[in-house]
């Protein structure tokens, strides 16, 4: 028996050295994918039709011949994109614009802007810099990877925010007069808030991504960049449409109050254009990414709202 066992073991020993697809052409091993329905989406199916003219070409111009044409399956939101989902993109933007001034801050403050001036609780500008960097803004060869170290492409001001620190938003809560500049450029001076409140400057709330014209890079000659088109696009969506297009009607609380209010979470957002459309998209599927390459899928960063406004 214990012979039998030897043999068995031995078999399965020579079997797992060897390769397992028997010399086969079994393809590339690859991640597993498992698609999953977006969240308030539904699928509408692929097919094919008619796309040209229908009847009969009378004039014999011949200048819309009919011609098939498939579509493939693709994924749809149910509904309008409500008030609520566009506001986590502009807080997102709102946060993200913030949190940049905070980083360029603390790095000018620890490179040669003096004392940081923290509050007595020890908190400063330098909790806002950016991820990699040390206290003082610097990057000391000891913590460089290999990448930062040797690479023509990195750019050491490049880096990513850090989102782990919640912005103060009470000016009672501000560390230090870095934050306090930062902070004072972001909202609108006194004499230009007809209430006297301090409101933020929604017109700094702007969004950039880059897209590329990849039939014109196929078909056209040159360097690829040269077909990448940079775009910065105010997020904010335009709620005087209230009033501009309803003339004789008394839409000023609408106007006041629709998008922000949660009353009117679930409803249509308005206002936004069509460049302001495809910048939801583009950041739609970057933050669904981001979120993949946080889980090791490709992406989930925790999106935190802030707790506390004005």
């Amino acid at each position: 028996m214990k012979k039998f066992v030897s043999i068995i073991a031995a078999i399965a020993l020579l079997t797992s050295c060897g390769r397992g697809d028997r010399g086969q052409l079994v393809g590339a091993q690859g991640q597993d994918w498992h698609p999953v329905k977006p969240l308030g989406m539904v699928l509408v199916p692929g097919g094919a039709f008619v796309m040209g003219k229908s009847a009969y070409d009378v004039a014999g111009l011949k200048n819309a011949p009919t011609k098939t044409v498939t579509v493939r399956s693709f994924y749809m939101d149910e509904t309008e994109i409500t008030n609520s989902e566009y506001r986590q993109f502009v807080n997102w933007v709102r946060d993200s614009v913030i949190r940049q001034k905070l980083a360029e801050a603390a790095q000018f403050a620890g490179t040669g802007g003096g004392d940081d001036g923290g509050n007595d609780d020890g908190a400063s500008i330098q909790d806002y810099a950016f991820k990699g960097g040390n206290k003082n803004g610097q990057n000391g060869d000891e913590n460089l990877t290999p990448y930062q170290k040797y690479s023509v492409d990195y750019d050491p001001m490049n880096q990513s925010l850090n989102w782990d620190v919640p912005i103060k938003w009470k000016t009672a809560e501000y560390p230090d007069q870095y934050y306090v500049r930062v902070m004072d450029e972001m909202y609108l001076a006194a004499d230009q808030s007809p209430t006297g409140e301090r409101k933020l400057d929604v017109s700094k709330l702007v969004y950039k991504y880059s897209s590329m014209n990849v039939t014109a890079v196929i078909k056209g000659s040159g360097n690829t960049e040269d077909y990448v088109t940079k775009h910065e696009v105010p997020v904010y969506p335009d709620t005087t449409v209230w009033v501009k297009d309803f003339n004789y009607s008394y839409n000023e609380p609408m106007h006041n109050n629709y998008f922000w209010h949660a009353a009117y979470d679930d409803y249509p957002v308005v206002g936004v254009s069509w460049k302001q459309a495809k910048a939801f998209c583009d950041w739609r599927t970057l933050y669904h990414n981001s979120y993949r390459h946080e889980q090791g899928l490709e992406g989930v960063t925790d999106y935190r709202l802030p707790t506390e406004e004005e």
